[in-house]
């Protein structure tokens, strides 16, 4: 159902206030803990953790002192050079921030959704049902990501008849940006929050989420953890400051939306669209934090409002729930890899990985003899070339050919390619610790070691965690289990059911 951005909002802030308290800390807890399941394999999971109302560090007016620790990174190839680094944060230091947040749900809900504020947020960390009020869904972000842009899309869409232009722009580097004294402020207001009684006052709540950030972090003042919800829902309080102060500027000739750090606008003028540029330029500034100058882009309405991959997708493949022989399988996957070419990020990949599946989890490729299986695996692992984040729900889909009745028979061939590409990879463990890590969880959960002709030994601690079935980071946290044997996990959740962002609707 299309709504307009500012009903959207409305509704959203609806849901969230009809969360219980214990609901919000258990999900945080357990499902909201670790990084979206492209980043991890299921054997990374909470199955043990405390009740509501635990609290390991008290706080008095003038003192708190959690515990300091470093947050567990997690390397995710970003470009060939760089890295996007996750963050494990210490379970004991991560249910105190659950605790704080869930605690004082009511005044979280009312700074993210304030009644001030007319940018329209399109980021809710917590996912919530508009069909079942009160209710937490299942999802986490890498669906969301898909659900909400393609809402904002067409909740934009929907009102751009009455402007000219459109203007997208991002935060640069935004989360290793954040800076967590601006918790407070937005919570708070700066002003408040920055009068010499109150900077160590730790009655607010920003000063106690402030703080127990900080000593996630070793300390550090800059920089939340990429992964875990309570980083997403502190940027979205941080960012409704930021937004608070750009709505005393709007005016009819503006609308302004926002997924994440990621912003829209739409303008009757150009010139109001660069005006608000400019704003949101200084307001950020105050908050410690920038734009990228590189991602803004003006749009001439209706150029910009959907994404061009979407329409160039649906050309190449107007029934993509059909089943594919090799044929049609081939010619789509050469479609879809000139379109991510020239729409450098996109997600056909995705798309592509997730229509060659049912809602039962099978795969919607009929007629494979022994030469087109190996093809279609070979071609399948070539896309992790294009977009490593695909890896997994590739993994994925060999693993259910796997379980297939043809499958199963040409195990052998399978390993083979698996193996070949392992041994590469292993060469420069440290560049290729995320593919090392899913292909290890592949061969341990379908019981393929032995089949396996060389031995292998790994450094990196996730790496190794999935190799040996032990993840120690955090045992001195004793009321926590956040790791299972890989071939029990394997047992209650296929690949494909793990990656909930894959599912096909």
């Amino acid at each position: 159902m299309s709504r307009t951005p500012k009903e959207h909002f409305q509704r959203t802030k609806e849901l969230a206030q009809a969360l219980t308290k214990s609901d919000i800390y258990n999900w945080l807890v357990t499902k909201g803990y670790f990084p979206e399941s492209y980043v991890l394999p299921p054997c990374f999971t909470v199955t043990k953790s405390p009740t509501f109302g635990k609290v390991y560090f008290p706080y008095t007016e003038k003192k708190f002192k959690p515990k300091i620790s470093e947050f567990q990174q997690v390397h995710f190839p970003k470009t060939e050079l760089t890295d996007r680094t996750f963050g494990i944060i210490d379970p004991e230091i991560h249910s105190d921030i659950a605790f704080t947040i869930a605690d004082n749900w009511d005044d979280i809900v009312t700074c993210i959704f304030h009644k001030d504020n007319k940018v329209s947020s399109y980021s809710f960390p917590i996912p919530v049902d508009d069909k079942k009020p009160g209710m937490i869904g299942g999802l986490r972000s890498g669906r969301m990501i898909y659900e909400f842009i393609e809402m904002a899309e067409n909740d934009v869409a929907s009102i751009a008849f009455r402007y000219k232009y459109l203007i997208k722009t991002d935060i640069k580097n935004f989360y290793p940006s954040i800076y967590t004294h601006s918790i407070p402020w937005a919570l708070h207001g700066k002003c408040l929050i920055r009068d010499p009684s109150n900077r160590q006052n730790y009655d607010f709540i920003g000063n106690r989420l402030d703080k127990l950030f900080q000593n996630a972090n070793d300390g550090c003042t800059n920089g939340v953890p990429i992964g875990p919800v309570v980083s997403d829902i502190i940027s979205e309080l941080v960012l409704s400051g930021v937004d608070r102060q750009l709505s005393k500027l709007l005016n009819n000739d503006v609308v302004v939306v926002r997924f994440k750090d990621d912003y829209r606008i739409l303008a009757k003028k150009e010139a109001d669209g660069r005006s608000f540029i400019k704003s949101l330029q200084a307001t950020l500034k105050e908050y410690r934090l920038e734009l990228n100058d590189g991602k803004t882009e003006i749009h001439r309405l209706p150029n910009g409002l959907f994404r061009n991959w979407v329409s160039e997708y649906h050309a190449v493949n107007p029934q993509p729930k059909k089943y594919y022989e090799f044929k049609r399988f081939k010619e789509v996957y050469l479609s879809v890899i000139e379109i991510d070419k020239n729409n450098i990020g996109c997600g056909v990949i995705d798309r592509f990985l997730a229509d060659i599946t049912t809602k039962k989890y099978k795969i919607r490729i009929n007629k494979l003899d022994t030469k087109s299986l190996t093809k279609v695996i070979s071609l399948l692992l070539m896309l992790a070339d294009l977009r490593t984040k695909s890896f997994p729900k590739v993994l994925a889909i060999i693993e259910a050919i796997l379980k297939s009745s043809f499958g199963s028979k040409h195990v052998d061939s399978i390993i083979e390619h698996l193996e070949e590409f392992l041994q590469d990879l292993n060469q420069h463990e440290m560049n290729n610790r995320y593919l090392i890590t899913w292909i290890i969880y592949f061969i341990k959960s379908n019981y393929l070691e032995d089949r396996l002709k060389g031995t292998y030994n790994f450094s990196d601690p996730i790496v190794c965690a999935t190799h040996e079935d032990q993840f120690t980071m955090f045992d001195i946290c004793q009321y926590f289990k956040i790791f299972s044997d890989v071939q029990i996990v394997a047992k209650k959740v296929t690949m494909l059911q793990h990656l909930d962002v894959f599912k096909p609707q």
